[in-house]
């Protein structure tokens, strides 16, 4: 702990690492400004606020309309960014799963989770409704994590094994240049396009080709966070969208920032502050 501030992370071991990329616990003094928008990364969150029991989303023109929520909430994959509360970041738990990652462990399928926050207690019931006191109950910040990773190997309903296919079009759609086509997977896993969309669209929340739309904003934001000054044009290329309008187009839509209001908020991971 430095300055007052706790951040641990924990990766779970087999067969849970296949779906979740980490717990974490974060515990400090929030930060001075009222709200982040978080940028989405094709994957699901699970969230427990363990200083209030509550979670608040924004929405909006001015992102000024909240929706108030349970202390434990589901972020299903985002195609767009979201808007939190900087003020709730004061003792947090959350599961950050892979993308396809949640499909094992809940109920609906993870497309009618798509830019959704759902309370725990809906997907759970009186397990998700109790979960936050649980975690609490536990000694300390390992044994809460400790208590996060028991309650998914419980609340699994469906096999511990990713699907090949889709595992393998998620890995191939994620990264730079992003010049793997849908139908050049297809052709390769053996799958027809419709049939890998159906698929892909039921485990990771959203088709292969917004998935891949997403990760391509990513890169963009990896890439031009350390420029001091960035070449709009070669960027686009670099991170293959067809032209700078392209990208312009694409930065506005998921983050609701033209990309040089973007690099001018300074450098930041993917919560950019308001």
């Amino acid at each position: 702990m430095i300055n007052d501030q706790l951040f641990l992370t924990y990766r779970p071991a087999p067969p849970l690492h296949q779906f979740v990329s980490q717990l974490w616990y974060w515990q400090g003094v929030p930060a001075a400004h009222g709200k982040d928008r978080l940028m989405p990364d094709g994957s699901g969150t699970l969230i427990v606020n363990l200083e209030e029991d509550e979670v608040r989303n924004y929405a909006g023109l001015h992102d000024d309309v909240v929706e108030r929520l349970p202390g434990a909430v589901l972020v299903g994959a985002h195609s767009r960014y979201s808007v939190i509360d900087t003020q709730e970041q004061r003792a947090v738990l959350g599961v950050s799963f892979r993308p396809g990652g949640m499909w094992p462990f809940f109920d609906p399928a993870a497309e009618e989770l798509h830019n959704q926050h759902i309370g725990l207690r809906d997907l759970w019931g009186s397990a998700g409704a109790t979960l936050r006191e649980r975690i609490l109950s536990a000694p300390t910040p390992v044994a809460r994590l400790r208590v996060m990773e028991l309650e998914l190997h419980a609340r699994a309903i469906r096999p511990l094994a990713r699907r090949p296919e889709i595992a393998f079009a998620v890995e191939r759609l994620a990264h730079p240049p992003h010049d793997y086509t849908i139908a050049m997977i297809s052709e390769h896993i053996g799958l027809s396009t419709r049939r890998l969309a159906r698929l892909f669209s039921l485990e990771v929340g959203m088709t292969p080709k917004l998935y891949s739309r997403i990760k391509r904003f990513e890169s963009v934001l990896r890439l031009m966070r350390p420029q001091a000054r960035v070449d709009w044009s070669q960027l686009a290329l670099d991170c293959g969208y067809f032209d700078q309008s392209h990208l312009i187009h694409d930065c506005r839509t998921i983050s609701g920032f033209t990309p040089a209001e973007l690099h001018s908020r300074g450098s930041f991971n993917l919560h950019v502050p308001l």
